[in-house]
């Protein structure tokens, strides 16, 4: 309609894109009519649908059992809270014992945590927290692998997540993977962030997004983002790795290696002589017929008001710690019919 762009609708769509990224069921209303598709009673889907349902997830389900064989410690960090309750049901499917550490957090509770993590003997294998609650001021040299589920806008909360595991009195070599889904907003943000870090260290004190800038600054520059198209050349960056180079990736010695090689064979065998077998990824026939219609189609039927009148916020418990989501998904999408993107 001619309009100019609101910034603030412009950051929550940003957000439903970085929600889509993580997983499809930070959308409470994806989950719940998924689970009806299955004949689901639970009012939540759990199990392998849960890393079926994500690319991030699938490639976490076959890093994570490899760490854990070689008793290795991970660093787990997430930007959404609510990403974190769906991680936790995971966790729960796969018996990987975890702490986790968030914004709801006590303070009296941290040192707890961090000393059950850090004893010697300790059974904990994962160490979940958000990245801003639990990315500054954390002494967690026990653990030697640190996993970055989701970047921060200011790439130096990521690097402070990352020095958790760099302290005094490390004695392993610590691998830090970046999860980043292929040819989507997460590539972009990064790409921006990082060139922000460049220009003047600090996204967020670059000027951007603090009071000194206007409304029209932060407008053209999450519009920027939105509308950059990729650049040529990475397409060897934007390849998904295969086991082969995971294993590279994640393996500190020559045995280790060998081991996971091993690992992945027997998976894939043991997923072979599966009856009924599936897919590690949901495939387009498995899907309501809703969900695989034009974006635009769906958005539509989303607004109106009779199809709004049907969609539940599902009944998975969550600790809603949200830091920069502003909008529900039903406010967000009011928003977009008047505005131009």
């Amino acid at each position: 309609n001619g309009k100019a762009s609101n910034p603030k609708a412009l950051m929550n769509t940003i957000m439903q894109l970085r929600k889509i990224c993580n997983h499809p069921f930070m959308f409470n209303e994806i989950e719940e009519k998924l689970c009806q598709h299955f004949n689901y009673t639970s009012g939540v889907c759990l199990g392998a649908d849960l890393y079926r349902a994500s690319g991030k997830f699938e490639l976490l389900d076959r890093i994570l059992p490899k760490l854990r064989a070689t008793n290795h410690r991970v660093l787990l960090f997430c930007q959404m809270t609510s990403l974190m309750t769906i991680m936790e049901d995971y966790f729960a499917y796969k018996n990987f014992t975890y702490l986790r550490l968030d914004g709801q957090t006590k303070s009296e509770e941290r040192g707890d945590l961090l000393a059950r993590f850090s004893e010697a003997n300790s059974d904990y294998f994962i160490f979940l927290l958000s990245t801003r609650a639990g990315g500054l001021g954390l002494n967690l040299q026990k653990a030697d692998t640190v996993v970055i589920f989701d970047s921060d806008w200011n790439p130096h909360q990521d690097l402070q997540a990352q020095d958790r595991a760099h302290r005094i009195g490390q004695v392993n070599e610590v691998r830090v993977l970046r999860l980043m889904t292929v040819n989507s907003v997460e590539e972009k943000i990064l790409a921006a962030a990082r060139y922000k870090l460049n220009v003047d260290e600090k996204v967020i004190q670059a000027g951007m997004f603090n009071n000194k800038s206007t409304g029209n600054e932060r407008r053209q520059f999450l519009q920027q983002i939105l509308l950059q198209e990729t650049e040529e050349g990475d397409e060897e960056e934007d390849e998904v790795p295969d086991d082969e180079v995971i294993n590279q990736m994640i393996a500190r010695s020559e045995d280790e290696y060998n081991l996971f090689n091993r690992m992945d064979r027997e998976r894939r065998h043991a997923e072979a002589r599966m009856p009924n077998r599936k897919p590690r990824l949901f495939e387009l026939a498995e899907l309501p017929a809703w969900l695989t219609k034009d974006p635009k189609e769906l958005e539509n039927a989303i607004i109106d008001q009779e199809t709004l009148d049907l969609l539940g916020r599902g009944t998975r418990h969550r600790k809603e710690v949200d830091y920069s989501d502003s909008l529900t998904e039903k406010e967000w999408l009011k928003v977009r019919k008047y505005y131009i993107i």
